[in-house]
């Protein structure tokens, strides 16, 4: 049987996030500003820049045998909930770099002097996408960090922008971010002051499903670890 919930009766929403941009530019350092307690769980090695958060715990993804340690740290998050209960966030830092020492891992156990093959990218895309929904089942924010890549985007009506995107498979970026809440570009602003770009353009991919922001501060990407703002009622 359905179990079903009134709109009405949602009083707070966790969400998932996936924020992207060059490295350098500070996503790490965005972690920071998360409110509440926070695990991060570090693929590349950049947590040093979070040096004295109090309520910041880290804990390293082995990035050699990734295949095999990262299943098991899924699967010990998941299964001992109560463990991990007072963390309001989880940060994966970064999702990129995770895709590549999956598929270096992969790939040096094959027969092809550790060049991953076909196959490998498939069991790729598959455990990347199964990770999102498994973690999506835990109570708290979930934030996957992503370089920056840039294509030539063609519109339909035949217009051409250098777009910018998250550094994820092609094959399940939109999969990635369709289980995604809000997709934000970290970038600056004519004041140089780091904020998140929100909203979907030609040349910007993001999305925000949480309310109607456009745009928000690099402190202010999640206002308070539980509530989002809410949405502008629809005439």
């Amino acid at each position: 049987m359905l179990n079903i919930t009134k709109a009405t009766d949602i009083k707070e929403t966790k969400g998932t996030y996936l924020i992207y941009g060059p490295p350098g530019i500070g996503k790490t350092t965005s972690i920071k500003y998360l409110p509440g307690k926070t695990l991060v769980l570090d693929v590349d090695r950049t947590s040093k820049v979070l040096r004295g958060c109090k309520d910041i715990d880290i804990a390293e993804i082995d990035n050699i045998n990734t295949w095999d340690h990262w299943e098991k740290v899924l699967q010990d998050i998941v299964k001992n909930k109560n463990n991990y209960s007072q963390y309001n966030n989880i940060v994966v830092d970064n999702i990129s770099e995770l895709e590549r020492c999956l598929l270096s891992d992969l790939g040096s156990k094959g027969k092809n002097k550790g060049v991953p093959s076909m196959g490998d990218y498939q069991y790729l895309q598959f455990r990347l996408v199964n990770s999102l929904r498994y973690m999506k089942s835990l109570d708290c924010n979930l934030i996957w960090i992503a370089w920056e890549s840039t294509d030539l985007y063609t519109t339909a009506e035949g217009q051409q922008f250098n777009r910018a995107y998250p550094q994820i498979n092609n094959k399940i970026l939109n999969n990635i971010a369709g289980l995604c809440d809000v997709v934000g570009k970290l970038t600056f602003n004519k004041e140089g002051n780091r904020g998140f770009v929100l909203m979907p353009t030609n040349d910007v991919f993001a999305k925000n499903q949480l309310d109607d922001r456009k745009g928000a501060l690099q402190s202010e990407l999640i206002i308070d670890g539980t509530k989002a703002i809410p949405n502008k009622p629809t005439k």
